[in-house]
């Protein structure tokens, strides 16, 4: 028997307990070092030995490196992640707005090669988020009906319209801001993950913007702990089926739609 099994999921957070008998999707996790300040065992073992600790089953990751240096270099570090843990790591590419001549070469070497998302950071890179240099990328995404996961993305117009423009493209939000709340509502191809999270209550709000089906669980680790984010959302006064929804249901079907 699962210790805790019975228990409710405030409870067991509280006794911090595993949810390994849990469906737990991590819709926002990274690996590898960045420039700015040191990160602890984040490598790719280290991470698989954390989520065991959570009850995390499956981690979608993107590489800390090419987040404003070598992406390339990031990049093959969540290639051969996803190559040693397949059942547990959901690759995705991370792309650089200053290099637009390699942006489309540097996505279907990754996707050869096993990747399945891609991850936008340009806050970091010097380009604001609704630069025009993605487009093509957004038109390559629309073909092969995938994942583009994005820090922020701008206005609230911005990602409302290209939503529409690509409806076979699923856009999240990589942190959880309430000014998208209305445009995750009115297009079904929007989700928001709940990185970061700093309370209950934050959850709590963050259901009745953007409703629970558009809610997806993120860690941000290695950069944050797995438990900033899930204690919250285990102790947050909502429903144990919104909870279910947001630790995994929600994102289950989404990869079940989007990643093939």
């Amino acid at each position: 028997m699962v210790e805790g099994q019975g228990l409710s999921l405030a409870e067991r957070a509280r006794q911090g307990l595993s949810l390994s008998d849990e469906l737990v999707i991590d819709a926002h996790a990274h690996i590898g070092v960045i420039k700015d300040y040191a990160i602890p065992q984040a490598d790719a073992a280290s991470l698989v030995r954390g989520m065991d600790r959570y009850g995390v089953d499956r981690a979608c990751i993107f590489g800390f490196a090419g987040v404003c240096s070598d992406y390339v270099y990031g990049n093959d570090e969540v290639i051969s992640a996803v190559s040693a843990f397949p059942d547990r790591f959901i690759g995705y590419a991370t792309l650089n707005a200053n290099y637009p001549e390699d942006l489309i070469a540097e996505l279907e070497r990754c996707f050869e090669l096993g990747l399945r998302g891609i991850k936008l950071i340009t806050m970091y890179q010097g380009h604001p988020e609704e630069t025009e240099r993605f487009e093509p990328v957004y038109a390559w995404a629309e073909k092969r009906r995938t994942i583009i996961l994005s820090h922020q993305w701008g206005p609230p117009e911005f990602l409302a319209s290209l939503a529409g423009r690509y409806p076979s493209v699923c856009f999240h939000i990589g942190h959880l801001n309430p000014a998208y709340a209305h445009v995750a509502r009115q297009y079904e191809n929007i989700f928001t993950t709940t990185t970061f999270v700093p309370s209950p209550v934050a959850i709590v709000q963050a259901v009745e913007a953007f409703g629970v089906e558009n809610i997806l669980f993120g860690s941000d680790v290695p950069d944050l702990n797995v438990s900033l984010n899930i204690g919250p959302l285990l102790s947050a006064e909502i429903s144990e089926v919104d909870k279910r929804a947001i630790l995994g249901g929600n994102m289950a079907r989404v990869l079940a739609e989007y990643i093939v």
